[in-house]
């Protein structure tokens, strides 16, 4: 055996490791491990420490290390990579191929880095012996499917790892995770408490959250499913159990009703309170049905307890607010213009909306309702948002009709939220 092929002993104490992920760094009998975490919690940390103890143990292993976007590869795993070389005093012992983003072990395990967005370059890759995605929320499941066929080397104990902040149980990672595991399969789940290291500044900073923006708190401090705060659209948006009769009987809120025809999309109905001196709206019912005729799509708005109100109506096609009015709704075509998505949206925005625990869909949506990440950029476009989410949104938006029509949204500084 040359020089090269020989694993490389390194002297080891347990104290520079975390309890908690201690337990794992040897441990390679899951082809899947997957390190769900809060902010700070270490699961990076340890797993460049895993990864490069198992390279130095194995010569001539190939490990994929990437994340969704290769433009954030070199400030984020790279620099961590480099980091624990330099921790374990090898750094110089590595031949460190920046250009290449490729780190060569002197026992000739490699570390080889992409983003995910470089197809043509991750097709070209072979015998891959290990893979490690971070932010692994940002990756489609398909692309991590592919990935998961290209563990098909000679080596032995291949592993697929993955680590992420659970940022939204939307993400194919819940359902991966908590309903329908793969069978060979480690699931590690950690806060910053897990992580004794952290300096004294940074738990404080934490902690604060917990106070400031509980919803950011419930992800980044608790390291529980939560929701995509950064590129959500509605992000202060809360759930209470108010009285609705209430709050009905309160003159100084406006009652506004508006649905959205869903043809192939479910047909929705909202129905809210406007409280305009304090900028809230309370959402109180809602309608949420695919595949409704008219017929039923009209009983659905009426039940929804509209009465009289002002109902307005997506006008894509005209015959349908004929077709409400003869019903008896007092259906009204909703107003449209210039930009009206844009200011529809940040009208909304610059309210408190309160949605009643009773309105499942409508909570689910505004915990959904996203900007759309442009994919060369990382960057969240203000002028796109995600369609799958937005219906009952729709209807809650064309209800402000009478506001547009007023001029009165162009009035008010608005500013999109993200």
């Amino acid at each position: 055996m040359s020089k090269s092929q020989q694993p490389i002993q390194l002297a080891i104490n347990k104290s520079i490791f975390n309890d908690a992920f201690y337990p794992y760094l040897f441990d390679y009998s899951h082809r899947w491990e997957v390190y769900k975490g809060s902010a700070g919690s270490g699961k990076s940390h340890f797993i460049s420490q895993k990864l490069i103890l198992k390279a130095l143990n194995d010569p001539e292993r190939r490990m994929l290390i990437c994340r969704r976007y290769g433009s954030t590869v070199r400030e984020t795993v790279w620099q961590l990579i480099i980091e624990q070389l330099r921790f374990f005093q090898i750094e110089h012992l590595c031949n460190i191929n920046k250009t290449e983003r490729c780190i060569t072990l002197p026992n000739n395990s490699q570390f080889i880095f992409f983003g995910l967005d470089e197809e043509t370059k991750l097709l070209s890759l072979q015998n891959i012996s290990d893979i490690w995605i971070e932010e692994a929320f940002e990756v489609p499941r398909d692309i991590v499917d592919q990935l998961n066929l290209r563990l098909r080397g000679a080596k032995p104990n291949q592993q697929i790892i993955l680590s992420f902040n659970p940022i939204s149980k939307a993400s194919w990672l819940y359902e991966f995770c908590e309903l329908v595991p793969p069978k060979s399969f480690i699931y590690h789940q950690s806060t910053y408490k897990d992580n004794r290291f952290l300096p004294p500044e940074y738990v404080a900073a934490l902690e604060d959250m917990i106070r400031t923006n509980p919803k950011k708190a419930q992800v980044f401090v608790y390291g529980d499913w939560g929701v995509d705060l950064d590129g959500l659209v509605f992000p202060n948006h809360r759930v209470e159990n108010f009285n609705i009769h209430e709050k009905l009987r309160n003159p100084e809120l406006r009652v506004m009703c508006g649905a959205d025809i869903g043809f192939t999309d479910p047909s929705t109905c909202c129905v809210s309170l406007w409280d305009k001196k304090n900028r809230k709206i309370y959402v109180i019912r809602e309608y949420y049905q695919r595949g409704a005729t008219f017929e039923e799509f009209a009983n659905g708005i009426k039940n929804c307890g509209v009465g009289k109100n002002k109902v307005f109506i997506d006008n894509a096609d005209p015959r349908a607010i004929r077709y409400f009015s003869d019903y008896g709704l007092n259906a009204r075509p909703a107003k449209k213009g210039n930009d009206s998505v844009r200011l529809y949206i940040a009208f909304l925005q610059n309210h408190e909306i309160i949605i009643h625990e009773s309105c499942t869909n409508m909570i689910m949506e505004l915990d959904n309702f996203s900007f759309i990440k442009n994919n060369n950029t990382g960057m969240y476009d203000p002028n796109r948002t995600t369609h799958e989410y937005s219906h009952l949104i729709d209807a809650l938006r064309y209800s402000y009709s009478d506001v547009y029509k007023e001029g009165k949204m162009r009035s008010i500084d608005l500013k999109w939220g993200f």
